[in-house]
């Protein structure tokens, strides 16, 4: 069951990795993943970080979350954080989808609310649609949106996010062809730690241009950050991670799709951190077009890419406003 201590706390122990305890499940052959599950009992609700992240982002929400009612399930992805890289092979979005599919099932949920962003929502959206019967409601933010370039254009929206995105960072060709050149040249635990805390604290996505913010300006403090980025300074971390870049742009080992081509059936709610200078501001509209069953787009002032962490509260209470009638009173 959930320990207040972990609220009453939070103010002076936020920075810490051993805030919740933390265990581990092989859920497939060569794939043990770390996770936090706090509120054992409540409602089923996995929560997927992105890049850069772990579970480390939902650092404010799992204890709140475990309160008004919810088991919260917080794994470390693979190739993440105390999950690290696994035996099985790369981290793709499909074979992190089948391995959350799998940590559900092995921890006795036969259905689980899901929130996700950042590369976390195309694993939650894959899941989705490939497993409908295991996910029963999604909330995502900041996230990739469903390959429907017809659908867009027709609302006169971008037809390609990920052009969209090359506009402004060259972030994902450096991660996704050319992570070994990366990595060789982050060759210092303080390197590697500095390089990742700039995504949360401002960052030159294009040479030559200025800083860009992924969070809010003040979403994140230096020490927040470093607390974010710190899983990152083990080098087998850092180089696994990039597998996610790798499998969007197609390099290296060929991997399975995702089930991105289609539109999201199951009902979901839609938030946006509007201080995100990379995820442009048509995304809540291609969001909303690409669910069947939307709820909002909702955009949140003062957060950016990494909604959870930077408006914690509103996060918590718009979960549970959207899962009122799953929650016991």
């Amino acid at each position: 069951m959930h320990d207040r201590s972990h609220t009453d706390s939070m103010t002076t122990d936020e920075l810490s990795p051993t805030l919740f305890d933390t265990h581990r499940l092989e859920v497939r052959d060569g794939v043990t993943l770390a996770f936090v599950r706090e509120g054992l009992g409540g409602v089923p609700l996995l929560l997927l970080h992105g890049w850069p992240g772990s579970k480390r982002l939902f650092w404010h929400n799992i204890a709140p979350l475990a309160e008004m009612g919810f088991e919260v399930i917080v794994p470390d992805q693979r190739g993440f954080g105390d999950s690290g890289p696994a035996e099985a092979g790369r981290l793709d979005p499909v074979a992190s989808s089948r391995d959350m599919a799998a940590l559900l099932q092995g921890l006795g949920h036969e259905q689980a609310i899901v929130c996700a962003g950042d590369q976390g929502g195309v694993v939650a959206m894959d899941m989705s649609l490939r497993f409908p019967e295991l996910v029963s409601r999604m909330v995502l933010y900041n996230t990739a949106v469903p390959v429907l370039p017809d659908v867009y254009e027709a609302a006169g929206l971008p037809a390609n996010m990920f052009e969209e995105i090359g506009k402004v960072s060259e972030h994902m060709s450096l991660h996704g062809l050319q992570a070994d050149e990366l990595c060789a040249s982050l060759d210092t635990e303080d390197e590697r730690l500095d390089y990742v805390a700039s995504f949360f604290t401002g960052h030159v996505w294009k040479d030559g241009d200025p800083v860009r913010q992924l969070a809010a300006t003040d979403g994140f403090s230096p020490e927040q950050a470093a607390f974010q980025a710190e899983p990152f300074r083990d080098p087998a971390v850092m180089r696994a991670s990039l597998g996610i870049y790798e499998a969007f742009l197609g390099a290296g080992e060929p991997f399975e799709p995702p089930m991105l081509d289609r539109p999201i059936e199951v009902e979901t709610m839609i938030l946006y951190g509007i201080e995100d200078e990379i995820i442009g501001d048509y995304w809540p509209q291609e969001m909303a077009l690409a669910c069947r069953r939307p709820v909002g787009p909702f955009l949140l002032q003062g957060a950016g890419h990494f909604v959870p962490w930077e408006t914690a509260e509103v996060f918590n209470h718009a979960l549970r406003a959207f899962c009122r009638d799953l929650l016991q009173s």
